[in-house]
């Protein structure tokens, strides 16, 4: 083996130019596989930040069929049941939600996104605090809960990572917390991306407080539910137990028969629905890896078939074949080696480039690094194909009667060998093929998605939450009047054009939803209960945004608390519940019988409210001074969208200066442009089709450079026959047609195949597609093109230098 190695770095070191080539090639293929496993490590391999973590599960509540499948939130009533079950499977229950509190009384007023939990919350994760404790049972009762927990983030930036400050007490929404404990670092559970994109997450937790539910009626769903299972439960027992625990609820409050639990494992809940796009560019950096050695393994088949005097001597000297493909396997490992590690340099950049450039959305990205585990994958991945393109030179080189007949093995080799890198150029061409159509897919899906029509317009719109602390806003009245106040100091900014006020801006957040009373529709019998989204707006709400109102009237002014209670509701509403009908006049509700219909007024264009693929829902639109419920919806926190006459951006100091001028103490929150928003709402689609998009155009890439390797080694090869040729009158024309046609054969062959697993393998990905489908034909026309271009190019040169050969040259050498 010593021997293998130091006549294989000899051999590598005689022929440079093509050891580099060599080298390059598979550190490209390498590296990019490694830095999509250290993405794949980060977020679906590498163990949750928590004890024991397979035994922690997040239980839903699942609706009947009529609200869809999504998962929803509990209510505090059936939490306690739940909690104080005494067959439950769950070792430890722990009830959250979101809740926002403006921190007051040390600097400037500051929103903190952070969770209301119950004691159960933090023994469920198996997770303790680094400095102090958290929440006791005792804490977690009404007129106890003025404590608080704060992130590691949090008690640096704003406490300066103060080591004293268990016991002293901050202001938070007026009233004064102690705070007992500090959670120690990267803990922020939940983030937003770990939840569903229905229900309202902070995008990072940083404080909890106790939840204190009080022995109140069932009260509104809001709180998610992490549990951990008793030691011996599996998933499957303890399904089936919440199954006979709907039961009991089902018992208890028979009108809301049909629900169900839904168990989710913490880590699936955590990646959520990033698993199938990472699968989708972990199978593409494959297809990259397989066309970076099916090249390689051409160029070294190409080496090894003029290597054959040498192995007929070796042969004939007392090798056996195996000797002969053991040195050849050695000479391909050293080069994977050397590819490896080139490739690790290159996937060092590739994971900072991710980190930095990666959608902030994807769950765990920031954890992506090189680790043990990614270096063992990269051993692997290096010996593998060391062996898998060492194998076909190995088989070239020894196939055939090794006798000392140099002329006979040579074209013995020469016809096996030429068979062989057909099919690795075949091979080649195929790969690329089903790459860059799927790429070519996504890019024409996302090209749909932005020319979709979202139901507003972004540019020059900045986006705004504005939380009201409940010990000084606890009346709707007062809410409605600050935020009239709010309105009127923003509309008389010298730069705004106009501002609307709503529950939950697009792309912000998601509204609220409620089961509907249509007086002219009433349901009978098990028919399903229509259901629509619910949403506070103020005047000109629709006109700052950009919707388009399509028949009735705007919201006014006079639309108030004395007025006739009126709604405006999307497109989607008037064509589902009626259907040929003109909505306007017709009355919708919420179902309590003590709150009279509403008028509908208007009809508006639908508003895609979570992404630009979403299909528009039913949704009505109340006057923000019409607040009848008083509880549900909540107005502690509604939306600005303002219409600048500048660059959005540079209006947030005159937004601030505005709100302080109404109320110092309140904190603005989530400014963004709302093209900022739009944006974010598409990253993750955006990131999947850039990675792919950037791996079709590598393999494509290499598949040429095979393809133009190929055909020069050819023409080398035939310079006697091309020689000949051209003395007995051949046009040059011809043999540039021969030469181009060899490479044209080659890539019919190789699209045909690659078609054929394209239409297979793009079937795959429909779930990502949107506007377009997986046969799309103009998809396939321009691949065809390019690739036609492309081998083209790629045979060009050759087939000129072929033209060029002089006849004497070449039968002089001969």
């Amino acid at each position: 083996m010593l021997q293998d190695l130091k006549y294989g770095l000899r051999i590598h070191a005689r022929s440079l130019g093509i050891t580099l080539v060599a080298v390059l090639t598979l550190a490209l293929g390498i590296g990019a596989s490694t830095t999509v496993f250290s993405v794949v490590n980060a977020i679906l391999l590498k163990p949750l930040p928590y004890h024991d973590a397979d035994n922690v599960v997040i239980v839903w509540r699942v609706a009947p069929a009529f609200y869809g499948n999504d998962d929803f939130p509990w209510n505090p009533k059936d939490f306690r049941l739940l909690s104080s079950e005494s067959s439950s499977p769950f070792q430890d229950v722990g009830a959250f939600k979101s809740d926002s509190f403006n921190l007051t009384g040390t600097a400037e007023p500051e929103l903190i996104e952070g969770m209301r939990v119950s004691a159960g919350f933090f023994p469920s994760l198996g997770v303790a605090a680094m400095l102090g404790r958290t929440f006791s049972p005792d804490e977690d009762q009404p007129g106890h809960e003025l404590v608080v927990v704060l992130s590691h983030e949090l008690w640096r930036s704003r406490f300066g990572a103060d080591g004293n400050i268990i016991s002293h007490s901050i202001e938070l929404n007026g009233y004064a917390y102690t705070i007992i404990g500090v959670m120690p670092p990267g803990f922020a559970f939940p983030h937003a991306n770990e939840m569903p994109a229905s229900l309202p997450f902070p995008r990072e937790a940083r404080l909890w407080v106790p939840m204190a539910l009080s022995a109140a009626p069932r009260g509104a769903d809001e709180l998610g539910v992490v549990a951990r299972l008793h030691p011996g439960i599996t998933r499957e027992q303890a399904q089936a137990n919440m199954n006979l625990f709907e039961k009991k609820i089902e018992d208890q409050a028979p009108n809301e028969s049909g629900w169900q639990c839904r168990m989710r494992s913490l880590e699936r809940q955590i990646v959520g629905d990033t698993r199938q796009p990472l699968l989708l560019v972990l199978g593409a950096v494959g297809v990259v890896l397989l066309v970076a050695c099916s090249n390689v393994a051409s160029l070294l088949l190409a080496r090894s078939l003029e290597r054959t005097r040498e192995f007929t001597m070796r042969a004939a000297l007392g090798a056996r074949k195996g000797r002969l493909v053991q040195q050849l396997l050695t000479e391909s490992i050293l080069l994977a080696l050397a590819g490896g590690t080139v490739g690790i340099l290159l996937a060092m950049a590739g994971v900072a480039i991710v980190k930095s450039l990666g959608p902030s959305n994807i769950p765990r990205l920031e954890e992506t690094s090189l680790d043990l585990k990614v270096f063992v994958f990269v051993l692997g991945v290096t010996i593998a194909t060391g062996i898998i393109f060492g194998l076909v030179p190995s088989f070239g080189a020894t196939r055939g009667n090794l006798v000392i007949k140099d002329r006979q093995a040579r074209d013995s080799g020469g016809v096996i060998g030429g068979r062989l890198r057909n099919i690795l150029l075949v091979s080649q061409l195929a790969l690329a093929l089903v790459l860059v159509t799927a790429a070519g897919l996504l890019v024409r899906t996302f090209t749909y998605m932005m020319r979709t029509d979202p139901g507003f317009s972004p540019s020059r719109v900045i986006t705004f939450e504005l939380p009201l602390p409940p010990l000084q806003y606890s009346d709707t009245d007062k809410m409605s009047h600050l935020y009239q106040l709010v309105l009127q100091q923003l509309e008389a900014l010298s730069e705004v054009e106009s501002v609307g006020l709503v529950s939950a801006v697009p792309m912000g957040s998601a509204p609220d939803g409620t089961v509907l009373r249509i007086p002219d529709h009433p349901v009978v019998g098990n028919q399903p209960k229509p259901f629509a989204n619910y949403s506070f707006a103020s005047p000109n709400y629709f006109s700052t945004l950009g919707t388009p109102l399509l028949s009735g009237r705007d919201f006014k002014d006079s639309d108030n608390a004395t007025a006739l209670p009126v709604t405006i509701i999307n497109n989607a509403m008037a064509k589902k519940y009626w259907p040929g009908e003109d909505p306007l006049g017709k009355r919708v509700g919420v179902p309590m019988l003590k709150f009279p219909p509403r008028v509908i007024i208007g009809i508006v264009a639908d508003i895609k409210h979570g992404s630009l693929r979403e299909s528009p829902t039913p949704e009505m639109y109340v006057p923000y001074l019409q607040n009848e419920i008083k509880v549900w919806p909540s107005m502690q926190a509604l939306q600005y969208a303002v219409r600048t006459k500048t660059e959005p951006t540079v209006m947030e100091a005159s937004i601030r200066a505005a709100v302080r001028s109404v109320d110092p103490n309140l904190p603005v929150a989530k400014v963004a442009p709302l093209t900022t928003l739009v944006d974010a709402s598409m990253a993750q689609t955006r990131f999947s089709m850039d990675l792919i998009g950037s791996f079709a155009v590598l393999a494509l890439f290499l598949a040429a450079v095979g393809l133009y390797g190929s055909i020069s080694y050819s023409v080398a090869q035939h310079t006697r026959e091309i020689g000949i040729r051209l003395a007995l009158g051949a046009p040059r024309k011809n043999v540039f047609a021969m030469v181009l046609g060899q490479g044209a054969r080659i890539a019919a062959i190789g699209m045909a195949a690659g078609y054929i697993m394209a239409l297979a393998v793009n079937r795959m990905i429909t779930s990502f597609l949107y506007g377009v489908q997986p046969t799309d034909p103009l998809t396939f026309a321009g691949v065809s093109l390019l690739l036609a271009v492309i081998v083209f190019v790629a045979c060009y040169i050759p087939a000129r230098r072929a033209t060029r050969v002089d006849p004497m040259i070449a039968l002089r050498y001969e």
